[in-house]
């Protein structure tokens, strides 16, 4: 499917009308409460609508009583929607003091008149009218149900050269139920936010001296991190990984070859380097290159094929202020990523086998909801990408056979390509319906023509390789932020950076505990005894709210027995149990990277 419009895409969507209705509601309140303030745009959205407005004082939070008072005025008038075509020039004396809605005249005016809506009648106290393609409900009585959710800034165009504009997002619904189960939604995903929770349970920080975008993790934050790359590494190691290094910089030269200079430069970190100012150096954005240079470091036949070059790579990709959002989108990260290069013959079952490698680590983790979005070159952006339309036609042929040998279930999306070939994200839901781009799969053809990689075929003639990108744990940043939020912070226990917290009755229980705690870290669990001069209620709390899997409870019954009093951080009490049965049980639970608490 075509790349579309979110007014497009949601048109079969019975509530868009209703909000598009409940987004010119909002702006008429706007520039009636907020003299000066001129509205500039507001689509809806998958669960409601925004609105943008260019206004030089402050709109916050605190105001929207009055703004949905005001609404509500508008709403229980129940005035008709009207739709109207006019001519560009009386379009134009209407709105001549926004240059906003001006410049969307011009740019919708080739097609001869324009449609405009109105409800009101200009001079009484309601009145508004404004472009748009509609659709709308009758009446602004049809609202039945609305909420302003947030205040957020964002440049007109989405260019940060443009103006700062003020976006209000907010929703409608036709009851006041769904209402009511939509904020409770809304309610779970805040509680859930990734960085609420990696503050809370101390995993990232970020920093203004640091600067935006460059997450800082915490003792806790690495324990994931290195638990997280540990099993990406033995799995790639288990289904035939070689394992390389590259370093975080190079000549521009290397972007130059692989063709991503033209394409991809402002998103790139220049580098100074003293004494070589003839050469210009980048910060690594990306592995591909350095691994292509890897393969073609001695010459290849068919039976180094395919050859799996794997590397836990941290690169730096420029994203502006508005775009970056804690450690799901910063602009250092670290990829899960590997190249496979193989015959043309072979790229087929490569990409099953990567498929397969996708499933075992979604499967594992309990990761059922997820797709493919395959994309596709837009033909009206042609200098976005080369130019050989055979060898597209080819990885676009391979790759949706790759798709349906491998039964994933996609969708096309119209330029979503990278310039060297089609590619494909998977997409992922967490628990609470919101969906990322976690990892990627890619079939090309393009790469190897511009590094000249080859191999020696068993007629003994030389052939280009194919090159399929892969990373099905996408970034430590990226894949964590997404597991925070999909577990609500109660991570597996294998992913929980303290497993076991041991909290003494008394203080003369303290040093039985330690010596639990030493045994438990011999054995390689992350233990650590809670001694503090608190209440043992307020212990067991504080565990439970770090999200701590295992709190045992030790006193003089427990010592005599050799036991301890197993609570989980899900409020379940297990009673006292023997403390080796306790270690071997949690190590099960650990090293089979289980779901499972118990």
């Amino acid at each position: 499917m075509a790349k579309q419009k979110v007014i497009d895409k949601l048109k079969d969507d019975p509530l868009m009308p209703l909000r598009h209705t409940a987004e010119h509601v909002l702006h008429t309140a706007i520039e009636t409460l907020f003299p000066g303030a001129k509205k500039v745009m507001g689509p809806p959205i998958e669960e409601g609508f925004y609105c943008d407005f260019d206004y030089n004082g402050t709109i916050s939070e605190e105001d929207f009583p009055r703004i949905e008072s005001y609404m509500k005025e508008i709403i229980d008038a129940d005035l008709p929607i009207v739709k109207h075509t006019l001519p560009v020039e009386e379009a134009k004396k209407i709105f001549k003091d926004n240059k906003y809605k001006l410049e969307l005249i011009d740019e919708h005016s080739k097609d001869g008149d324009l449609t405009f809506y109105t409800f009101g009648k200009e001079g009484e106290k309601f009145y508004d009218i404004d472009l748009c393609a509609g659709p709308h409900v009758e009446s602004t009585g049809k609202i039945k149900a609305f909420k302003l959710l947030s205040v957020a800034g964002a440049y007109w165009r989405g260019d940060e050269k443009n103006k700062m504009l003020t976006r209000i997002y907010a929703t409608a619904f036709d009851s006041k139920n769904k209402l009511k189960d939509y904020l409770e939604l809304v309610k779970e995903r805040k509680n859930r936010d990734h960085r609420k929770i990696g503050r809370e349970l101390e995993i990232f920080m970020q920093s203004e001296e640091v600067g935006p975008g460059l997450p800082l993790w915490l003792p806790n934050g690495a324990i994931m991190r290195e638990e997280l790359e540990r099993w990406g590494k033995e799995t790639e190691n288990d289904w035939g990984y070689f394992r390389v290094m590259t370093p975080f910089m190079t000549k521009k030269t290397l972007f130059e070859i692989s063709g991503h200079v033209p394409y991809f430069e402002e998103e790139m970190y220049k580098v100074a380097i003293p004494g070589e100012h003839e050469e210009e150096y980048f910060i690594k954005p990306m592995n591909c290159p350095f691994h292509h240079m890897i393969y073609k470091s001695k010459p290849r036949s068919y039976r180094d094929l395919p050859l799996r070059l794997a590397e836990y790579g941290t690169v730096a990709r420029y994203e502006n202020r508005g775009a970056i959002n804690g450690i799901l989108r910063p602009r250092v990260f670290t990829q899960n990523d590997a190249h496979i290069y193989c015959s043309e013959e072979q790229a087929v079952d490569v990409f099953v086998e990567i498929m397969d490698l996708h499933r075992y680590y979604y499967d594992k983790l309990g990761l059922k909801d997820y797709h493919i979005v395959l994309g596709l070159p837009d033909p009206e952006k042609k200098e976005k990408y080369h130019g050989n339309k055979e060898m597209w036609e080819k990885a676009e042929r391979l790759s949706k056979e790759g798709m349906k040998k491998a039964g994933v279930a996609y969708e096309e999306e119209i330029g979503g390509a990278a310039h060297y070939g089609p590619k494909m994200d998977l997409k992922i839901k967490s628990a609470i319906g919101n969906e990322y781009a976690i990892s990627t799969n890619q079939i090309d053809l393009y790469m190897p023509e511009r590094f000249g990689l080859t191999y020696t075929d068993r007629d003994g003639r030389e052939k280009p390789v194919v090159i399929q990108h892969r990373a099905p744990l996408g970034s430590d940043e990226r894949f964590i932020g997404f597991l925070l939020e999909h577990f609500a912070g109660n991570m597996p226990v294998w992913l929980s950076p303290t497993q076991i917290v041991i909290i003494p009755i008394g203080e003369k229980h303290v040093k039985y505990c330690a010596s639990l705690e030493k045994v438990m870290k011999e054995e390689g669990l992350r233990a650590r005894v809670d001694d503090r001069n608190e209440p043992m209620n307020a212990r067991i709390r504080d565990a439970q709210l770090m999200k701590v899997p295992y709190m045992l409870i030790v006193g003089d019954k427990e010592i005599a027995a050799e036991t301890a009093s197993v609570r989980l951080r899900t409020g379940e009490n297990l009673g006292p149990i023997k403390t080796g049965e306790i270690i071997d049980k949690i190590k099960e639970m650990y090293l089979t990277r289980s779901l499972s608490l118990w």
